[in-house]
């Protein structure tokens, strides 16, 4: 059996989408941005998905608020009011010396425009492309370096089609593409 893998990409075996499982606070959050936003593109997600491609497993999780830029600061101000542990853009050292106090904190981030979402039950979810590299460009996973990443990405590889058209495209919107390639 052949599946594509992008385009003019084929691989042998069938392919298997991969469908993330979305915990009961992710659903609250993603809802609650719908009702209160319901013209904007959003993507809500818990780095714990990185666990099932992760070499060493991490306890320590948070919930990603991807959002359009020009409503992060509204959304932030929304999502304090309802839920705790929120942070706009944490610097660096935010990361690491503040989060790890909360359970379950909520970064909320700029959304790259055309990233690479998926929809399930009408709510946006990430797809392997944008996980991956996100992973791989983004501040918030600086902790993954070296053979943790790339187990991730053998892994991912591994277990799921990925559409590597789709993947290079979102890179080279974050503007990592012949990095990320290399």
């Amino acid at each position: 059996m052949i599946s594509r893998s992008g385009r003019g990409r084929y691989q042998l075996g069938g392919g298997k989408i991969y469908q993330p499982e979305m915990p009961a606070r992710v659903l609250k959050i993603s809802k609650f941005l719908r009702k209160q936003f319901p013209l904007i593109n959003y993507c809500v997600w818990d780095t714990g998905l990185l666990n099932e491609f992760a070499q060493h497993l991490s306890s320590y999780h948070f919930i990603l608020v991807d959002v359009e830029r020009d409503v992060a600061e509204s959304a932030y101000y929304r999502l304090k009011e309802e839920f705790s542990g929120v942070f706009l853009q944490p610097s660096e050292s935010l990361l690491n010396n503040v989060l790890p106090d909360f359970r379950l904190p909520l970064v909320i981030r700029n959304l790259t425009t055309e990233s690479a979402l998926g929809e399930r039950d009408n709510l946006p979810v990430i797809t392997i492309e944008k996980m991956l590299v996100d992973v791989y460009c983004d501040l918030e996973f600086l902790f993954l370096a070296g053979g943790e990443l790339r187990a991730i990405y053998q892994n991912a590889y591994y277990k799921y089609t990925i559409n590597e058209n789709r993947l290079m495209r979102y890179a080279d919107r974050k503007g990592r593409k012949f990095v990320l390639k290399k």
